[in-house]
């Protein structure tokens, strides 16, 4: 225990038996109660350094609770690190993923519309043949 809690602990343990004896003798006259009062704050004297230990008891456990909370504390800043990372290299991921949907799309309307120009050719071709066929045959005719 450091020197700041020993003191304090040391003040606590002083007031609390000034005030044990104190009170009870405050604004009272001497009577026959007197012994009897007297022994009563003898008796919470002594009880006092249970109190102390008590007190102690309670303060040691809640020192060890802080350090649990502090260690788990810790221990969840670090998850909490681990799965950021983990959600960037995911983020960057899914990004590459969405990147190479966009050019497999590029590339299959690409080859659509080359299939689509080649068949307009095709038949662009034909019909402009059987055209031409068909004004050589009628200029043919006179």
């Amino acid at each position: 225990m450091d020197k700041s809690a020993r003191s304090k602990l040391i003040r606590l343990s002083l007031i609390l038996l000034a005030t044990g004896i104190a009170l009870p003798l405050g604004g009272r006259t001497a009577s026959a109660g007197y012994i009897s009062s007297l022994y009563d704050n003898i008796q919470q004297f002594r009880e006092l350094p249970q109190e102390v230990t008590e007190l102690k008891d309670s303060y040691n456990q809640t020192l060890q609770e802080l350090d649990r909370a502090r260690m788990n504390t810790e221990k969840l800043q670090q998850q909490n690190a681990e799965l950021a990372e983990q959600n960037r290299q995911l983020t960057q991921m899914v990004n590459q993923l969405q990147e190479a949907e966009a050019a497999r799309k590029r590339g299959a309307e690409r080859l659509k519309n080359l299939a689509i120009t080649a068949a307009a050719l095709a038949a662009g071709y034909f019909l402009l043949i059987r055209a031409l066929r068909f004004g050589m045959r009628r200029t043919n005719r006179f």
